[in-house]
């Protein structure tokens, strides 16, 4: 078995038909920048809401996935798989629920969708989940090609910091971001929601 260095986990749904257009390939060059292999990182595609909702506890239950990127088309009520199907909020919220029952330690999701990454989603999602630290995701529409370099910078620092408990990796990473690209998180609406344990499990939105 290859070993997750990355301890991230990527599922997309398809983007077009007939194009091999992915993510993929941007986690493929990150992670070997950093870990100098293209398979430090764990990648599966989702067809429908069935699918996605299996996926994703099961993904929980492997000790080496700590973050999950989400690659699909989006809106504000929830995101679309392989086959062009509407996976509502709640059948997302649901899969976010059963990570409960899981042994696993997640510590976070990342919504590369357009619309759908509305602080209401993020919050309401992350009050689900007891595993759960931080929840990122975009606002607006956003091009492929913009939110790719905006993921890609976002990554890369994420690995920067791996020592560093959640709550303040992701501090560091946003701040970073912040005053590396603050153009491209205003265009795109880029958002991120943490629960903070040492406020009561008060959750709130970075800015």
């Amino acid at each position: 078995m290859i070993k997750n260095e990355s301890q991230v986990a990527v599922i997309e749904g398809k983007w077009e038909d007939g194009r091999n257009l992915s993510v993929k390939s941007l986690f493929d060059f990150v992670c070997d920048l950093r870990f100098e292999s293209q398979h430090a990182f764990h990648y599966e595609m989702f067809n429908n809401g069935a699918a996605f909702q299996e996926i994703l506890p099961r993904m929980c239950e492997t000790a080496n996935i700590r973050n999950v990127y989400i690659a699909a088309h989006g809106d504000r009520e929830g995101i679309y798989g392989s086959s062009g199907e509407a996976i509502s909020f709640t059948r997302i919220k649901n899969a976010v629920k059963a990570i409960n029952d899981t042994k696993g330690q997640l510590h976070s999701l990342y919504f590369g969708c357009c619309l759908f990454g509305q602080s209401q989603n993020m919050q309401e999602l992350l009050e689900e989940s007891e595993q759960l630290r931080w929840i990122a995701g975009y606002t607006k529409s956003i091009s492929f090609v913009d939110s790719t370099v905006l993921d890609a910078l976002f990554w890369q620092q994420y690995f920067n910091f791996p020592d560093s408990t959640p709550l303040s990796r992701i501090v560091s990473v946003y701040d970073k971001l912040k005053s590396d690209a603050p153009g491209l998180i205003k265009r795109l609406g880029f958002k991120v929601v943490v629960r903070d344990h040492r406020r009561t499990d008060q959750v709130y939105e970075l800015v």
